[in-house]
């Protein structure tokens, strides 16, 4: 006889309790009962609003299902809002709060009940949950993440009865937050810049007209690019490209992306292969007079391409008024990359270059060294190659770190010889000066990238950080600034380095709210952490920097400031000595 097969899915739960229910009962068992009944059609009427189902309820229990994470934390949030408020008018000893736990997990079926750790997981966060508060697993944080306008705490991973393994957990702001915003949107005063003094532009990704999906990488190609081109221009400020990917796909209007990201000019495309020729409309629109001052199409051979995209450029160069640098008009053309093969390795590895996460990276290398293999008298090959294997070491994508940091060392240094150098190998180069203690090559290095990359926020950033690590702090704060400026959605590395410059220049109370930002956006950063730790030091809340050091520790219980110290390559070893004692008197052990 054969068994009959259990039914799994993967389901969101949401677990809900009553804080000290036995005792509400024992002072009147009516009137509770009356309290629980009335909280209990709230809450349910919330779960059935945010599309979600109360399968389990048992005394003064709830058990949930929701399709979406990020519904199910929504209804959470203003569960919890709307109980606060319903209690408004009780006496404190009659306050009826929950607590709401809420993890994403296989489950098994049996009729309209759920079973499993699924469940069992929610149901021992919420135990973990503050008063009136909101407990989620990593798993449902992994999903909602950048999604919501709620704020997140890492509560680190816990060890939940019955459960195998660890699970992490994270604390859900349960306040009434703003309007939801873009995740561009300035976060604090920290990070709030003056507007840029040179024309600002961005360029929207092109829109791909071909019925073949393999062949969209060459409509981002082409807007890559011509980006990487605007890159290098002292005259003007290009807003990077990989903060316009949420506009890929999407019906936008120059107007609205202006205002989004605080641009003067949106550059639009369309691109439609067919054989072997190539078909481009563009469109330059100058928001702030409402105005289209450039509207061009070209029709050419593929094997032209970087041609085309070399004279869409120059045209949009010239409607913009701006006057080319000495050093710019010959060595920013991508024409010189004459090869058909050399064309199409540049346009898949750009597409994949941008995502920034670690299995495109390690794509997009490959396509580069192909890139160098057919056609190695251009920068464009060594260079690239250079970055991606400095980000797979900087971000910790590889283990050791040492063999990437040698190969972006030896990529970087054949990309500086060449004669239309694009600052890329000078950026990654300078950064592995400062690790090496060659502070003052370092900080040459670095300048020279920023200055032939004046639209990059690596240069910017890394020249930022080697200025901080050489001891001028406010001038990596304006490096950093700009950087961050250019990159419009801020990534938690230069974030880091803001904050970590702020500290060293005196300005505590902006390295706050910064590190602060870093670990809204990445509540596992540790490296925001120990900032936030010393500043809290620094400004005599020694509690709040106490509470902090159990946080790196309980995250990280084999952190040792020793090891801290050996990444931090100050110039000065006072001030080395300086931040390691503050975070020894916060707590951290050496």
């Amino acid at each position: 006889m054969t068994e009959e097969r259990v039914q799994r899915r993967l389901a969101v739960i949401l677990a809900a309790d009553v804080v000290g229910y036995s005792r509400l009962m024992g002072v009147d068992e009516e009137a509770t009962l009356r309290t629980l009944k009335a909280r209990r059609q709230i809450i349910d009427e919330l779960v059935t609003r945010y599309s979600g189902r109360v399968f389990g309820s048992a005394g003064d229990s709830v058990i949930a299902e929701f399709f979406s994470p990020v519904e199910a934390v929504r209804c959470a949030v203003e569960i919890q809002q709307s109980l606060e408020k319903s209690n408004a008018d009780l006496p404190e000893d009659r306050l009826m709060r929950f607590r709401i736990g809420i993890n994403l997990g296989d489950v098994m079926v049996e009729g309209d009940d759920l079973l499993g750790d699924g469940v069992n997981v929610a149901s021992r966060l919420e135990g973990l949950a503050d008063t009136g508060g909101i407990c989620i697993s990593g798993t449902v944080y992994d999903q909602v993440a950048g999604k919501i306008s709620q704020a997140f705490e890492f509560m680190g991973e816990q060890t939940l009865k019955n459960i195998e393994g660890p699970v992490r957990a994270y604390r859900v702001s349960t306040e009434r937050a703003k309007p939801e915003t873009p995740t561009r949107a300035r976060a604090s005063p920290a990070l709030e810049f003056a507007p840029p003094e040179r024309p600002s532009i961005a360029i929207v990704p092109f829109k791909s007209l071909g019925a073949d999906p393999d062949k969209d990488y060459i409509a981002d190609g082409i807007r890559l690019g011509i980006s990487a081109t605007l890159t290098q221009l002292s005259g003007l400020f290009l807003v990077h490209a990989p903060a316009l990917n949420v506009y890929r796909g999407k019906d936008v209007s120059a107007p609205s992306v202006g205002a989004e990201l605080g641009a003067r000019y949106i550059l639009e495309g369309t691109v439609q292969q067919a054989g072997n020729r190539v078909r481009v409309t563009v469109q330059l629109t100058d928001v702030d007079a409402k105005q289209t001052i450039l509207a061009e199409h070209y029709d050419r051979v593929l094997v032209d391409i970087f041609l085309l995209q070399d004279e869409i450029t120059r045209e949009v160069i010239s409607s913009l008024n701006i006057k080319l640098a000495t050093n710019e008009r010959n060595r920013i053309w991508f024409g010189k990359l004459t090869s058909p093969e050399a064309v199409e390795y540049y346009y898949r590895g750009a597409s994949h270059f941008y995502e920034l996460n670690k299995d495109d990276n390690a794509t997009a290398r490959n396509l580069f060294e192909q890139l160098y293999r057919v056609q190695p008298d251009s920068v464009v090959g060594p260079s690239y190659v250079s970055v991606t294997h400095w980000m797979d070491a900087f971000f910790d994508w590889t283990d050791p770190a040492s063999g990437s940091m040698e190969q972006a060392a030896t990529w970087a240094k054949k990309a500086m010889q060449y004669e239309d150098n694009n600052g890329i190998g000078h950026a990654v180069f300078g950064y592995l000066q400062l690790l090496d203690g060659k502070y003052d090559e370092a900080l040459a290095t670095c300048s020279m990238g920023a200055k032939l990359r004046s639209s990059c926020p690596l240069a910017h950033g890394l020249l930022g950080l080697v200025l901080n690590y050489c001891g001028d702090a406010k001038s990596a704060v304006k490096s950093v600034k700009t950087a961050l400026q250019l990159e419009k959605v801020y990534p938690v590395w230069l974030i880091d380095i803001l904050a970590v410059a702020y500290r060293d220049c005196g300005e505590v109370e902006l390295s706050i709210p910064a590190a602060k930002e870093s670990l809204r956006l990445n509540p596992q950063n540790n490296d925001a952490r120990l900032v936030l730790c010393s500043d809290y030091k620094l400004t005599a809340d020694h509690d709040q920097a106490r509470h902090v050091a159990d946080e790196i520790i309980a995250s990280d219980p084999a952190f040792r400031l020793s090891d801290y110290a050996k990444r931090q390559p100050y110039r000065n070893p006072a001030a080395l000595d300086r931040l390691m004692a503050i975070l020894r008197e916060a707590g951290l052990p050496d």
